[in-house]
């Protein structure tokens, strides 16, 4: 008996401590729950030939994926060489730097499992001035009754040098696919490389003239309108539209109305762009996706004439693995782009490029469609009163997103 009570005393005894034990237990372990595995993942940049290998230096990098709650950004050595401790995933790797002459560009998306090291090809852009997209206008409004309205698009061009430059056989156009989304582009190769022609989709134009009709002054900008019209006022616009496109304020028109069987409204006081390839004829307007479209500026060479260009079957393709290959494209040499802007959709994961690594390293947005703002260049500098848009073929850096329109009007200030 006396044993038995002094087992039982002892076991009272022990309860307790065991509760406090389990209780730190629990608690430790609620505390150091172990951190993710980081690896060293090294970057070394690759200068393409011709250039100087002090370039390399200060290059910066950066870097966004799902597992880092910012972006990060880091500058390489003399030897263009940086190093960063990530966990496992999917980043998004790119590199820039802006010399004297050059702007220098490279993005890669990278896995990252392990201790690794990863090659970026840098593309060189010269950055003597040219005609560039200054500003455009592609999301859209909504109407007093809430519904869409895509009318008032413009696209604003501006010749970003100091000598004058001429329009004629200049062409624009968006590129497929028209919208950026989940799945990568498929004009690509089998190893996955985008082409080196850009498939134009919708409405490819370009200014009439047989070399010099059509001259653009230095530092200045001409507004090309889908439909000329005052679009606040005119009983046919819409009062919620931010934009005034009417004469005067719109300096060309894309009209396509004989393309379409006129279904297209045609300002008889603004002059139009000619059409130099369709897609598609059913759409009633030049529109460019109100998701983001990527755009391009481009001149064929001198003395090929754009209509003969068209009809040429070799420079018409469809879409990789499209067996039916109903729609056919116009496909346009990336050497003959001009300039080249990569508007994409705000959600991370329909972020896929459809552009070029040295027509455009990066891309911009607004951040819904219908909201009635724009994409607009960046101000490096102001001369003598006249602004110099920055262009270094990265419009991450080079543009700004969810802008108020300001068709013809350019800022009075060095954006930061």
């Amino acid at each position: 008996m006396k044993t038995e009570k002094k087992l039982a005393s002892a076991t009272r005894r022990l309860v307790p401590t065991l509760l406090v034990a389990v209780a730190i237990t629990l608690f430790a372990c609620k505390g150091d729950e172990p951190l993710a595995a980081k690896h060293n993942v090294e970057f070394i940049l690759e200068l393409p030939t011709g250039i100087d290998a002090s370039a390399l230096e200060a290059v910066e990098v950066s870097l966004t994926g799902a597992s880092l709650a910012k972006e990060e950004k880091g500058k390489c050595n003399a030897e263009g060489k940086i190093s960063f401790s990530l966990e496992a995933g999917v980043y998004n790797v790119s590199a820039s730097k802006i010399t004297e002459e050059f702007s220098l560009n490279g993005n890669m998306q990278v896995t990252v499992s392990e201790n690794a090291s990863f090659t970026i090809k840098l593309h060189a852009a010269s950055l003597a001035g040219g005609l560039i997209f200054k500003e455009i206008y592609y999301s859209g409004s909504e109407t007093l009754e809430g519904k869409a309205y895509f009318s008032d698009q413009f696209v604003e061009i501006y010749n970003n040098s100091d000598e004058v430059l001429y329009l004629d056989g200049i062409a624009i156009s968006c590129i497929a696919p028209e919208a950026s989304g989940k799945n990568p582009s498929k004009w690509v190769d089998v190893a996955g490389n985008l082409l080196p022609r850009l498939a134009v989709s919708g409405y490819a134009c370009y200014f009439p003239g047989s070399g010099k009709d059509y001259p653009i002054q230095p530092r200045t900008s001409i507004v090309i309108a889908q439909d000329a019209i005052d679009h606040q006022s005119d009983p046919l616009g819409n009062p919620n539209s931010p934009v005034n496109l009417g004469p005067g304020k719109a300096n060309w028109e894309l009209y396509v109305g004989h393309i379409n069987q006129g279904k297209d409204a045609d300002v008889a006081d603004v002059p139009n762009l000619e059409v130099l390839y369709a897609t598609q004829t059913t759409r009633h307007d030049a529109l460019y996706s109100v998701f983001g479209p990527a755009m391009i500026l481009f001149r064929l060479p001198q003395g090929v004439d754009p209509k003969e260009f068209a009809k040429d079957s070799k420079n018409i393709a469809t879409e990789p693995g499209d067996t039916k290959g109903k729609t056919k494209y116009l496909m346009i040499p990336k050497e003959y782009v001009i300039d080249a802007v990569e508007g994409i959709r705000p959600e991370g994961e329909k972020r896929n490029k459809r552009l070029h690594t040295e027509l455009d390293a990066g891309y911009v947005f607004c951040e819904k469609a219908y909201n009635s703002k724009s994409i607009r260049r960046k101000v490096k500098q102001i001369v003598d009163g006249k602004v110099i848009y920055q262009d270094s073929n990265n419009s991450s850096k080079d543009f700004l997103g969810d802008q108020t329109p300001a068709p013809g009007v350019h800022p009075t200030k060095i954006d930061q």
